[in-house]
């Protein structure tokens, strides 16, 4: 599984300090970018109900207005003994008379309705048929829980070389009262690692500081 390599550097991997020499196992879609590149480009685009309903009244109001042309041609030439040009162009007049030009400005205009809605609740929407897409959801499933809904990134604790501290992240003013000494804090994967020889952690690899049985014990509230 790719949770249980070590050792390895992936692909498009930042590098903040030191160096290292390493073999090259894959390259260009065979890397696990590629892999997810590959994965999105095969995704399909799938039309919302909405658009599959327009669709089904569209191919239906095609049907009855092609049978309603034929019938009017062949009422015009056989019952009032009109030639076939006269006969051919009153079917194409009621033909297009029957076409209905406000549909596509109807949905334009229920879509805009529902976004005036939405926005009123504090919920922009750029594409109108986001809108019946995110009405039909009914399970959304989500991970960064403040990256993605508040939109901003918080720092937990701050670690130096001879204290630890706590950072109260809901508070809205920056200040030196914020931060919290606690030498407990953030401190379980660091003494999994106390006691290894530097050569016993390179050889680990990334999994070093986890431990063993350390694993969901963290105050980070996740495992």
């Amino acid at each position: 599984p790719l949770g249980d390599r070590k050792n390895m550097c992936f692909s498009a991997t930042l590098v903040a300090q030191g160096y290292g020499v390493g073999v090259v196992v894959c390259t260009g879609d065979n890397t696990e970018i590629g892999t997810i590149n590959s994965l999105v480009n095969k995704v399909e685009t799938k039309r919302t109900a909405v658009l599959e309903q327009i669709d089904f009244v569209s191919k239906v109001l095609a049907c009855f207005i092609f049978v309603t042309a034929i019938i009017t041609w062949l009422v015009a030439f056989y019952r009032i003994d009109a030639s076939a040009i006269d006969a051919l162009s009153i079917a194409l007049v009621c033909a297009v008379a029957m076409i209905p030009e406000g549909l596509e400005a109807i949905v334009t205009m229920t879509y805009s309705w529902s976004v005036s809605v939405m926005a009123k609740h504090n919920a922009i929407i750029r594409v109108l048929p986001a809108v019946e897409t995110l009405g039909s959801v009914t399970v959304i499933c989500s991970d960064k829980t403040g990256t993605l809904t508040k939109n901003e990134m918080s720092l937990i604790g701050f670690v130096t070389s001879n204290a630890r501290y706590k950072i109260d992240v809901d508070s809205k003013n920056r200040s030196a009262d914020n931060f919290v000494r606690d030498d407990s804090y953030i401190s379980m994967r660091a003494e999994s690692a106390a006691g290894k020889s530097a050569k016993q952690v390179i050889r680990s690899g990334a999994s070093a500081s986890r431990g063993q049985g350390a694993r969901g014990k963290s105050d980070f509230g996740f495992s």
